[in-house]
């Protein structure tokens, strides 16, 4: 296996090529909606040709393998656009539609909020691709999982969605027997969780133990959108780094593979707990990618394998291309990966930061990489997401371990008054944090929404990257050439 593994590796770049195929492909699909390519013929012809550049790898394949990549983009793409288009046949009739709720439903001033796919239209059940924003009143009876039946005037879509229906009858709902343990552990756990920590703290407490963000107040999640801390409530390589780093030093103590193994198990439960949202998919495949090639002692590029998660996501849904949480999840990756080093270089040179320096290059990092999506999709920006990182992030871990030893504790005596007390003052002082720099708009720059020209931010940093790595090369080259200096004066 390792063998395979290794000459796998080495012959990584036909895989980036195909990569970088299927997201040129999935860019160009879209927006000049190809939709000829769906015959199983063309999946042969692609497989055929990824054998043949596996078993004799040449340069000249480069060429082919994008080719590859885009034609598998156009296939996959094929299918979305099909029942795209279906659905916009239906816009503006009565009809009735099944299909099962993708994610928690969320409650929002007696509105359940959810999205539902695998759609069945008509008694007919007439299958078709994509996805259907309903809002219905308030019902507390529904879950993630559950079939539905709904009835009601179709409306035009938006963002991913192919379609909206507010206030649709609902028919019928089932939930499927028996179930998905992982969500009944989940819902069981988060009541033990909720019966020591009262509200708002169990909800905050929740969303970053278990992705759970329903419950938490609008007013609370828009003040964690203006200092800049909304990524601590969406379940993504944070709270999966952090699962990860328990996870080897417990059991990377018995033996690498055993390391291995469990933070694998670790990452893929926590996974189908939150639910397979953009940023998690991202995150979680990421770092599986990360840990095999931690065990093979390999290190994979930054922007390689931001490519080869980048084509699998869109692969396992296109319609993520234009998921603002699949595009802040992506950016702020590359961000802390690809343009902190740079940062870091330019600050301290060979010198490694303390952990205030580190946290401050980090959060500037992600910040300047998810500036231009931000200030497109909501024109603002928090000139205090830095302080409010250095404040909340240190102690994360901490409160999703209390939280977590919480639910753990439930019902022993004595022990969970401890334990739920100081998880509860963990939660007070971040909701206090979020709360009083949620105040100072003084700190907030606006601008109006959709405006174009924030796209060209992306200029000015891939200036500086390409100017950090060009002076990389020269201090490298003038240190070398010192070193030869001396040398001979000695």
């Amino acid at each position: 296996m390792r063998k395979w593994f290794l000459g796998f590796v080495h012959q990584s770049w036909l895989l980036v090529a195909v990569c970088g195929g299927i997201v040129a492909g999935m860019i160009l699909g879209m927006v000049f909606r190809i939709n000829y390519f769906g015959s199983i013929y063309w999946i042969v012809g692609c497989v055929i040709v990824l054998i043949i550049g596996y078993l004799r790898p040449r340069m000249i394949l480069v060429i082919i393998m994008v080719m590859v990549g885009m034609v598998l983009a156009f296939f996959r793409i094929t299918t979305e656009l099909s029942g795209e288009e279906y659905i916009r046949g239906l816009l503006g009739r009565e009809i009735m539609v099944s299909g099962t709720i993708a994610g928690d439903p969320e409650i929002e001033e007696g509105i359940t909020k959810f999205r539902i796919e695998g759609l069945e239209f008509g008694e007919e059940r007439i299958g078709a691709a994509g996805k259907i924003y309903v809002s219905v009143p308030q019902n507390t009876e529904l879950s993630r999982e559950d079939k539905v039946t709904i009835e009601g005037k179709l409306e035009n879509g938006f963002g991913t969605y192919s379609g909206s229906m507010y206030r649709p009858k609902v028919l019928k709902w089932e939930r499927p027997e028996p179930g998905s343990w992982v969500l009944g552990l989940r819902n069981w756990f988060a009541e033990r969780i909720m019966r020591l920590i009262p509200e708002p703290k169990a909800r905050l407490g929740l969303s970053y133990l278990l992705g759970m963000k329903t419950g938490l107040s609008v007013e609370f999640e828009e003040k964690l959108r203006m200092v800049g801390l909304t990524h601590i409530v969406v379940a993504s390589g944070a709270h999966l780094s952090i699962l990860v780093e328990v996870a080897r030093k417990i059991f990377g103590r018995l033996s690498r593979m055993t390391g291995l193994i469990m933070s694998l198990l670790f990452v893929l439960f926590f996974m189908a707990v939150v639910g397979w949202t953009p940023s998690i998919l991202r995150a979680g495949i990421m770092t599986i990618l990360t840990l095999i090639a931690w065990y093979f002692g390999r290190k994979f590029k930054a922007w390689r394998i931001i490519l080869i998660v980048a084509a699998a996501t869109l692969m396992m849904e296109p319609g993520f291309m234009i998921d603002m949480g699949w595009q802040l999840s992506f950016a702020s990756y590359a961000g802390i990966m690809i343009l902190a080093p740079r940062m870091t270089g330019f600050f301290y040179g060979a010198k490694k930061p303390g952990f205030v320096g580190a946290t401050i290059i980090t959060t500037l990092a992600a910040t300047f990489m998810t500036l231009p999506i931000i200030l497109y999709h909501y024109g603002m920006v928090s000139l205090i997401s830095v302080v409010a990182n250095l404040l909340i992030l240190p102690t994360l871990p901490y409160a999703m371990g209390l939280v977590f030893m919480t639910g753990m504790v439930a019902g022993v005596a004595f022990v969970e008054v401890i334990v739920s007390w100081i998880a509860q003052r963990v939660l007070d002082f971040h909701m206090m944090i979020v709360s009083l720099l949620g105040e100072m708009r003084q700190f907030l720059i606006e601008i109006p929404k959709y405006q174009g020209w924030v796209w060209g931010i992306y200029g000015a940093i891939f200036g500086f990257i390409v100017c950090g790595f060009v002076w990389r090369v020269w201090l490298d080259r003038h240190l070398r050439r010192k070193v030869v200096e001396l040398e001979e004066d000695n």
